[in-house]
């Protein structure tokens, strides 16, 4: 028997939905087809996983159609620990991949009184 780290489908859902709220960028699309082709190879053509990938690119952000691709992509994965092993590539790079992508745009308006800090990413302490 082996031991392996699956994704949850509650994690899966959160990335995917991240993927497809920014399918009008690059890097949201090149996910999503890195994704499709990777499970294409890894499932072969009849299984839950290569259904879901057709039924989601149908239906592109469809949060019915992401639940069921995060489904099963761990259910068809938790039998094949390859295929587990490369969806856990998949889905760290896709992190890293939008976590650099991510855009910020802080604003203020109004009065401002005492300190204020606008930023995108914090490693540390704050003091004002």
């Amino acid at each position: 028997m082996w031991i392996v780290d699956l994704i949850s489908v509650s994690a899966l859902v959160s990335l995917l939905s991240k993927i497809f709220n920014s399918t009008t960028e690059k890097a949201g699309e090149q996910l999503w087809q890195s994704l499709a082709s990777i499970v294409r190879r890894l499932f072969g053509r009849n299984t839950a996983s290569v259904e879901a990938v057709k039924r989601l690119g149908e239906r592109p952000g469809d949060p019915d159609a992401i639940h069921a691709l995060a489904q099963a992509l761990v259910d068809d994965s938790s039998r094949d620990p390859r295929a587990a092993a490369q969806l856990r590539h998949w889905v760290a790079a896709a992190e890293q991949t939008i976590a650099a992508s991510g855009d910020v745009s802080n604003s203020m308006s109004g009065e401002v009184h005492g300190n204020v800090l606008q930023a995108r990413d914090i490693h540390g302490n704050v003091t004002f």
